[in-house]
């Protein structure tokens, strides 16, 4: 059976894997992948990030050890001019809200032949309207736990939450007030006894 990365596919693999909701890294500032795929795609027809936040986020994230140092790891748009073709080593949450799907890698058909050839086959299945292969000759699904970044994020994340002072409250701050009034009670009556006694 052919998988369909749709939202319902996604919420059942978060649900097997016991995690819920969309990635929490899915912000320009949380995550590079997510970041270079939604810069990317102002290039290839969708709303572009504004010139000079797109020239601080690429400042920010070019500095950090989680860009990618080789093209086989970058995320990118190739195809002849003008025309967008394939999405590599996209973040799955991008391409879901650009294009429906939850995937990593995304490849245009070739010609409008092989379209042609691909949608009389997928006629003679009875493919579901929501088939990708209406649209992409080729796609890779992913859930964002499965994403190479999502880990390091995550390991992170709660390196930075366990080396953090507790959220428990010392005793002596719950009763500061009470302590401070009580010494003050204590002192001032002693006073007063060395006064009047």
């Amino acid at each position: 059976m052919k998988i369909i990365p749709d939202l319902l596919w996604y919420n059942q693999v978060g649900k097997d894997k016991g995690v819920i909701g969309r990635c929490p890294f899915a912000t320009v500032e949380s995550c590079p992948r997510y970041y270079q795929s939604l810069s990317l795609l102002g290039e290839a027809g969708s709303t572009k990030i504004p010139h000079n936040e797109d020239a601080r986020l690429l400042l920010y994230w070019k500095a950090s050890d989680l860009w990618p140092k080789t093209d086989e790891y970058a995320t990118m748009i190739s195809g002849p001019s003008g025309e967008s073709r394939q999405f590599s080593n996209f973040c799955p949450e991008v391409a879901f809200d650009r294009f429906g799907y939850f995937a990593s890698f995304l490849a245009r058909y070739a010609d409008e032949i092989d379209t042609g050839v691909a949608h009389t086959q997928l006629s003679r299945e009875n493919a579901l309207g929501n088939d990708w292969r209406w649209s992409w000759a080729a796609l890779s699904a992913e859930h964002f736990s499965d994403c190479s970044l999502y880990s390091i994020l995550s390991h992170r994340l709660s390196s930075v939450n366990s080396s953090a002072p507790s959220a428990e409250v010392p005793w002596w701050r719950k009763y500061f007030v009470e302590l401070i009034v009580g010494l003050i009670v204590t002192v001032i009556g002693g006073l007063l006894l060395k006064l009047f006694g």
